[in-house]
């Protein structure tokens, strides 16, 4: 997989990077016509997050220490700063998504490896008093500070990894297609690379979703009417939505990316390309809760709106509520019903339906991982949670297998399938990654 793609998608711990550099020491600085720049100048933004240049010029420190060449002039320099830079634009992004779904990594699940990276950097060194000369001379005061900095960049690639997988799982990755020369031209290029076939799934699944109840529905639609209200008096929609929207977009005052025909749930799309910009819409009730919404700009085939979305207070009571219809349905499921007749009763349209082709098992959320890794092709899963986007409350699925194969060399018409994937989802990566930079705000200034 290209390298760069690599180092998109997921930031490795910080102690594997760092150990060449404590090793070497610094007898030269090739970064110093980077080093010319203000440091402290912001040069992206994602998300409300910024990034300074000195940030920067940190991870090109750490791709050097990995074998990075770094060119003497401050063109070809500034050059490598803008590709590092839009790889920490491309974590960023991850990271916000990680954040949208409630995505967390508890500390015990990145310590273990954490703690051996930098066993393995101590080791390195000749005593305790040339370790922490080394750690001085990078930056860190003390053996806990190097830690709790390797803790931190552990957990980011963590959270990484597992937005990237949500959204995998959740069917959100940009559709692409590959050529049979660019398959052949990836098959050279990794025929090398590949390692052994890892575990795969294919399954078919029902989610269901926490609903509230009819007082919150009744709360919710009050507070969208009486902002309605408000917005037509002349209330700035930026500012309302901000202060009251209840999806990631209230940070951007509600603004929404471009879209197409058939991007957005059916309610939300037959209004949207039903407005003349600049009107106020009457209230929308979709799936994720009370819209209303303003469309912005208009172009051939697109449109770009605002919307306020409030959504119905869910509570542990509704989730409890959900976990006996989802044990009523997998005993239905159980016990012979139509699987079809099960999804139009229980499951949740916002989710898929199946994943048909298998996929590996460890690319898939951990709670699919822990549902899953055990159940026979044909047998079905427990009933599991999955953290329900927006919310604060968990939705309940559980699947049936349709195929299930374990790790084991790959034949050679698999070592060439196995190339296709691993170039499409390269390639689905890019495009999905392109995407969230458009749903998200990304200020670039460099």
């Amino acid at each position: 997989m290209n390298r760069r793609l690599l180092a998109a998608v997921a930031l490795l711990a910080v102690a594997p990077l760092v150990a060449p550099a404590l090793a070497q020491g610094s007898a030269s600085d090739p970064l110093a016509g980077l080093r010319m720049v203000d440091v402290d100048r912001v040069v992206a933004v994602v998300a409300k997050k910024p990034i300074l240049f000195s940030e920067v010029i940190e991870q090109v420190n750490y791709a050097r220490a990995r074998g990075l060449e770094i060119p003497r002039d401050s063109a070809g320099q500034m050059e490598i700063a803008r590709e590092v830079l839009g790889q920490m634009i491309d974590q960023e992004l991850l990271v916000a998504v990680a954040r949208d779904y409630n995505i967390t990594v508890p500390e015990s699940e990145v310590a273990t490896t954490v703690d051996r990276n930098v066993q393995g950097v101590r080791q390195q060194f000749g005593g305790e008093a040339e370790y922490r000369a080394a750690l001085l001379r990078e930056g860190f005061g003390t053996p806990d500070e190097y830690r709790k900095r390797s803790m931190e960049e552990a957990t980011r690639a963590a959270l990484q990894t597992k937005a990237l997988d949500t959204l995998r799982a959740l069917g959100r990755l940009a559709p692409v297609n590959v050529t049979e020369r660019e398959v052949a031209e990836a098959f050279d290029r990794l025929k090398d690379q590949l390692g052994p076939r890892p575990a795969t799934v294919a399954f078919r699944q029902i989610v269901i979703a926490a609903q509230p109840t009819e007082a919150s529905r009744a709360r919710a639609r009050a507070l969208i009417d009486s902002l309605r209200l408000a917005l037509d008096a002349g209330a700035d929609f930026d500012s309302v939505a901000r202060a009251y929207s209840a999806d990631g977009s209230a940070a951007v005052g509600g603004e929404l990316p471009w879209a197409r025909r058939g991007d957005m749930v059916p309610a939300f799309d037959q209004m949207m390309f039903a407005l003349l910009p600049g009107r106020i819409s009457p209230v929308v009730q979709t799936e994720y809760g009370y819209h209303v919404i303003r469309v912005d700009r208009v172009r051939p085939g697109e449109v770009r709106a605002r919307h306020v979305l409030i959504t119905p207070h869910m509570d542990s009571a509704d989730v409890r509520r959900a976990k006996v219809r989802a044990d009523s349905a997998l005993a239905l499921w159980r016990g012979g019903m139509n699987y079809d007749s099960l999804t139009a009763r229980f499951h949740d349209v916002a989710e898929e339906k199946s994943i048909p082709d298998g996929v590996p098992l460890d690319s898939l959320p951990v709670e699919y991982r822990l549902a899953l890794r055990s159940v026979p092709t044909g047998s079905f899963s427990d009933v599991f949670s999955l953290p329900q986007p927006g919310t604060t409350v968990n939705k309940w699925v559980f699947a049936q297998m349709t195929e299930s194969r374990s790790a084991g060399a790959y034949s050679p018409r698999e070592f060439q399938e196995r190339v296709r994937a691993q170039l499409k989802e390269e390639k689905s990566t890019r495009r999905t990654l392109d995407a969230l930079r458009r749903e998200y705000y990304v200020a670039l200034r460099l």
